[in-house]
């Protein structure tokens, strides 16, 4: 991936990336892309990469994967801090109420990454905050079994 000066200089970087010709994507947040009215930009699907593209794009998921986890579970611990303790709650279900909270936040746009150093899309951080929601992901309990989907 290399960052440039858009083609028009509008005075933001974008990212390249070699191989993947035509693909610009503006290094900007959503925020600042939907007040530019520019259009997010997007790499082509990933089943038409090449092997050398996805171990890279899997590489960048093992570096950006703990980040967005951190972000997910900074907002639980608020949603958790803002609310008095209530013992008659299980501890399990206060995690889940949290998250449900963090994701209503996410959805207001009310949402603030702690973290600025790298910018991450808030809708991996919803993405994990729904499945502390549902029960799939918990800090206190080991994660529910998957079910078996039937095969047709």
């Amino acid at each position: 991936m290399v960052s440039r000066r858009t083609k028009a200089d509008h005075g933001y970087l974008v990212a390249t990336f070699p191989g993947f010709g035509g693909a610009e994507i503006p290094l900007l947040t959503e925020e600042e892309c939907r007040a530019r009215g520019i259009e997010p930009g997007r790499l082509p699907p990933r089943e038409t990469w090449t092997l050398a593209q996805r171990d890279a794009a899997d590489r960048l998921e093992e570096i950006l994967a703990p980040r967005a986890f951190y972000e997910a579970l900074q907002v639980i611990l608020a949603e958790i801090e803002r609310e008095p303790t209530d013992s008659k709650i299980p501890e399990v279900e206060i995690e889940r109420i949290a998250a449900r909270r963090g994701i209503a936040l996410l959805d207001a746009g009310k949402w603030k990454q702690r973290d600025i150093t790298i910018y991450l899309p808030p809708s991996w951080i919803r993405q994990i905050l729904e499945m502390f929601a549902n029960g799939d992901l918990s800090l206190l309990y080991p994660p529910r079994p998957q079910r078996r989907r039937k095969r047709k």
